[in-house]
């Protein structure tokens, strides 16, 4: 093709959104819409599964050891505790260091526990087992629990649970959301180069009785499908970096310090910007795309 006749077609498919500028304004609103909706759905994945991360590193289970254990016994369960599957992290905390702990827990209350120390320490030793993932906190329990000299293993299996049922959730709605809406823009960018098709459809059929080729006359409607997809992703890309760069920056000083904490583990927008932009992109322009590829196959007999 030469440049000159690339540059007719490009010019073709500008013209055409200009024509049909209502309906060019239409399919850029709904599906930077959609783009918008799977954006959020996008980042809010991105952060629970960010989060879930974050309280992975911080969840700890007590592994509370029966009395009379000899130091080889210790040592014996130290080993069998790391060999568990899921195990991260363990750290064996003496009686002496756990009364110690106690204590300082109490703070000014921590004299109660003068006079504890030798042979009247009733805290046992222990270990601080921290593990890789959070949803197989009971597993790991159970399999803790089975050790030989463990008394009590205490775990937060509540939180595991909801965190993982959150993070289940997340995944499955963003996919049934990004399927729904990937639809709808189908139709929507459709429907407005069947319009563009009806009102040039004499304009084709002169264009087909002087010559012109299949492509050549199918070219214009793909450059329209391309631009509209690709301004729709670039409006919706610049509309939610303000708009997550917004959000962040305010949670995370209007609010208390426990959510302030919580916000260390947001992941940071230029971070996601460019598997964002590339996917924002490449949706769109795909659905423009194939929008007017399906047009043209069902209302063009060329």
């Amino acid at each position: 093709m030469r440049a000159s006749s690339f540059r007719y077609l490009l010019k073709e498919g500008l013209r055409n959104m200009w024509r049909n500028r209502v309906m060019s304004l239409t399919s850029i609103g709904v599906l930077t819409t959609c783009l918008l909706i799977v954006g959020a759905a996008f980042l809010l994945t991105v952060n629970v599964n960010s989060m879930v991360k974050y309280v992975e590193g911080q969840s700890e289970m007590c592994v509370y050891m029966k009395e009379g254990l000899t130091e080889e016994d210790l040592t014996q369960a130290e080993e069998a505790i790391r060999a568990v599957p899921n195990v991260k992290e363990v750290t064996f905390i003496s009686k002496e260091e756990g009364l110690e702990n106690t204590k300082e827990s109490f703070g000014d209350d921590g004299y109660l526990l003068e006079g504890y120390e030798g042979e009247d320490n009733p805290i046992p030793d222990s270990f601080v087992v921290k593990v890789n993932e959070i949803d197989q906190t009971r597993d790991t329990q159970k399999a803790l629990q089975e050790i030989a000299g463990v008394d009590v293993v205490n775990a937060s299996g509540e939180v595991a649970d909801t965190l993982s049922y959150v993070q289940n959730t997340v995944v499955t709605l963003g996919t049934i959301v990004i399927i729904a809406l990937a639809v709808i823009s189908l139709v929507i960018i459709s429907n407005t180069i069947r319009a563009t098709i009806f009102t040039r459809r004499k304009e084709i059929n002169i264009m087909k009785f002087v010559g012109a080729t299949n492509s050549f006359i199918r070219v214009p409607f793909v450059v329209e499908g391309f631009m509209l997809g690709f301004l729709s992703a670039l409006i919706s890309f610049l509309i939610i970096w303000g708009a997550y760069s917004y959000l962040v920056g305010a949670f995370s000083t209007d609010v208390s310090y426990w959510l302030q904490s919580a916000f260390e583990s947001v992941v940071p927008f230029k971070q996601v910007a460019l598997p964002l932009g590339g996917f924002f992109a490449g949706t769109g322009i795909v659905l423009g795309v194939m929008g007017s590829l399906i047009s043209i196959r069902n209302h063009v007999k060329v």
